[in-house]
């Protein structure tokens, strides 16, 4: 079995606690408070900027040219994708400029799992690099895929949330399946050891998923987690 086979195949457990979790569900049935949506849209942005070093990180240690076109191509769509959130409106207060964006405040689970993509950058390996950020491309497409099974609200924002919008994620040619691709070539070189390091960086990103939305729920904030810390003393 291809190494991107296995990280599947071990995957759906947490897909399916994606799927179950109540952010996404709130999703669905539209009973996400205005606080929680903008939690949410604060935290991800910063994340999607993280998500620009990891690009850069792949570009520079890529293996062959067709993976450096590749990935150039992905980290074009990222920053336009940030440009135009940006320059949008929104009735709370939200970063309009780069600047602003690099100031933006990061809350606890967002930190962790930009740290965990950003730590397999010194591994200077596509195979360590490429799962951390493949993973959660992947767990929004196949959430993508289950809003469309799913009776959902037509009012926004909730109707455009994982829409499955953008079909340059979807096929045989789509980013995603290129991604396992570059996953399973770049297996045939590595060690034992190596492959399962790059399975287990995928499923962490899994992980991270779920504990994103379920941050973006309870509105989790450093100040929540240091009045945990100091009400058992």
């Amino acid at each position: 079995m291809l190494l991107s086979q296995q990280i599947q195949t071990e995957a759906q457990p947490l897909l399916k606690a994606n799927e179950e979790h109540p952010f996404v569900q709130g999703i669905i049935n539209g009973s996400l408070t205005k606080e929680q949506l903008a939690y949410y849209d604060q935290q991800d942005i910063s994340f999607e900027y993280n998500e620009v070093a990891v690009l850069n990180a792949l570009i520079t240690y890529s293996t062959t040219t067709a993976q450096t076109k590749l990935f150039e191509k992905r980290l074009h769509m990222q920053l336009t994708m940030l440009e135009d959130w940006l320059a949008r409106e929104a009735d709370y207060d939200i970063p309009h400029s780069w600047q602003g964006l690099k100031q933006a405040p990061i809350q606890p689970i967002n930190q962790m799992y930009q740290q965990h993509m950003a730590a397999t950058i010194n591994t200077h390996s596509v195979l360590q690099i490429l799962p951390s950020f493949a993973a959660g491309e992947w767990v929004y497409i196949e959430l993508g895929k289950y809003m469309r099974t799913q009776d959902r609200v037509t009012t926004e924002p909730f109707s455009s949330f994982l829409a499955l919008g953008n079909k340059d994620f979807l096929g045989p040619n789509g980013y995603i399946q290129q991604f396992f691709n570059i996953i399973d070539d770049e297996a045939k070189g590595a060690s034992e050891r190596e492959q399962q390091t790059a399975k287990q960086t995928f499923l962490k990103s899994c992980i991270l998923e779920w504990y994103f939305w379920e941050s973006a729920y309870q509105r989790s904030t450093w100040n929540d987690w240091q009045e945990t810390a100091l009400s058992n003393n």
